[in-house]
């Protein structure tokens, strides 16, 4: 994937926050080459098509998208300590970055792939690979913490961690909705948040000692 300056970057930004807003399809080149200031022209210089835009979108998604996420040994580690609040905005959280034009571009391009779900087999497959990845993610970290006594015995990691991402995603169509939105900006999100830390609290035991 090359990188993004000058011209075509102002395009590429430009075809996101368009399309996130009115819909691949209600979005043409010339669209885009009036919001950025040139012509069409010149557009194709930089994109052979539009669809070579989404691609290019679908690209830098799958390229950022676990960019900011806790790895899975350090989770797990902080799962034998943490409280359950802490565990929960680690988990939930993984999209913050400094990167302010990044964190707004992959919020418009998840909106554009939630948009894209049932008409695009490649948007499909990425909701699913993602929610896949995240589930499994989740799991992993869930059953170290049965397995070292953390987590009570019983626990269904599995059902825990697909419901918790399914809350999530339905948060994520509001919060999604502007490129201005802020972490715990939603009452939803706050209280999405806080039930899943009382139900992860409820099965937690003390923390493990560190000696």
């Amino acid at each position: 994937m090359s990188e993004l300056s000058g011209t075509k970057e102002h395009i590429f930004d430009a075809f996101l926050e368009m399309t996130s807003k009115l819909g691949y399809e209600n979005v043409s080149i010339r669209d885009i080459a009036s919001k950025v200031g040139v012509n069409s022209a010149s557009m194709y210089y930089h994109f052979e098509s539009k669809l070579k835009i989404l691609e290019y979108a679908y690209d830098y998604y799958s390229k950022y998208v676990y960019a900011n996420r806790i790895p899975v040994d350090v989770m797990k580690k902080m799962i034998e300590t943490a409280n359950a609040d802490e565990i929960m905005r680690a988990l939930v959280y993984t999209f913050v970055t400094e990167d302010q034009k990044r964190y707004v571009r992959m919020i418009l391009i998840t909106k554009i792939i939630y948009m894209r779900l049932f008409q695009d087999p490649i948007a499909n497959a990425m909701f699913i690979e993602s929610f896949k990845n995240n589930s499994d993610y989740l799991v992993s970290i869930f059953e170290h913490g049965i397995e070292v006594g953390r987590i009570v015995p019983g626990f269904d990691a599995e059902t825990f961690a697909d419901v918790l991402i399914g809350s999530l995603i339905m948060m994520a169509f509001k919060s999604f909705a502007s490129p201005e939105y802020k972490v715990e900006q939603l009452d939803e999100e706050n209280k999405i948040l806080a039930l899943y830390t009382r139900l992860l609290s409820a099965v937690m035991n003390e923390p493990i000692s560190k000696d």
